[in-house]
């Protein structure tokens, strides 16, 4: 459960550090806003890949909040709310929520929905252990010594196909489809590059030169 990270926004601050406290404790990384206005500013400023809303907020509310950032946000959100009337679930649904618990919550059963949540996105899926380094495609990253490093476009590209051929010979000709669309021209010394940066990230041994043909990743 390493590397997800869940913004949270709720004005109760007991509440929100009884959240908070739980989540860390079973392995996800939280942040908190207390209005709607700081929710707004901390998605735009990081990447989350779950949102958890209270909807009585101060400055802006929770579905209002929702509903600005889905302009450009498809993160998963569930709604936590006091409110029991049914115009605020078909509300929040309108808005974009995926999920909504009604307090007092169960936190065992708010836990299994954020599971189900980030199954059914494929975030879970999206998180590969290569050794003891945490790669995290939905990111780009390479969480190292609990220091995250974001990939560039094809760096990520070329991890992926080493990836996706672990344990067997990718030729270079498969990395240059891969990497470089027909209208770009294939650059060997850009694929060095990238290839001597992979290594030093992921550690010695991993990468290996097959002479002559391509590479393999082995761990």
């Amino acid at each position: 459960m390493k590397n997800i990270k869940i913004l949270l926004l709720e004005d109760d601050r007991l509440f929100a550090t009884t959240l908070e406290d739980f989540l860390s404790c079973e392995g996800f990384c939280v942040e908190i806003a207390f209005d709607g206005e700081e929710f707004i500013d901390k998605s735009y400023e990081s990447s989350y890949d779950l949102f958890l809303l209270d909807i009585n907020t101060p400055k802006i509310d929770g579905l209002k909040a929702l509903k600005q950032i889905r302009k450009n946000s498809t993160t998963p959100a569930i709604f936590i709310t006091s409110y029991k009337d049914k115009k605020y679930l078909q509300d929040g649904f309108r808005v974009g929520c995926d999920d909504y618990l009604k307090k007092p919550i169960d936190l065992d059963e708010l836990y299994m929905r954020i599971l189900a949540i980030l199954k059914r996105s494929k975030i879970l899926d999206e998180q590969i252990y290569i050794g003891e380094i945490l790669y995290n495609r939905n990111r780009s990253s390479l969480l190292i010594d609990n220091k995250e490093y974001i990939l560039s476009d094809k760096k990520a590209l070329l991890l992926d196909l080493l990836l996706e051929n672990r344990s067997k010979v990718v030729t270079k000709e498969m990395i240059y489809n891969k990497l470089w669309s027909w209208q770009e021209e294939p650059s060997f010394s850009a694929l060095r590059v990238y290839i001597s940066s992979l290594k030093q990230l992921l550690g010695s041994g991993k990468i290996k030169n097959i002479k002559g043909i391509g590479y393999m990743l082995e761990f």
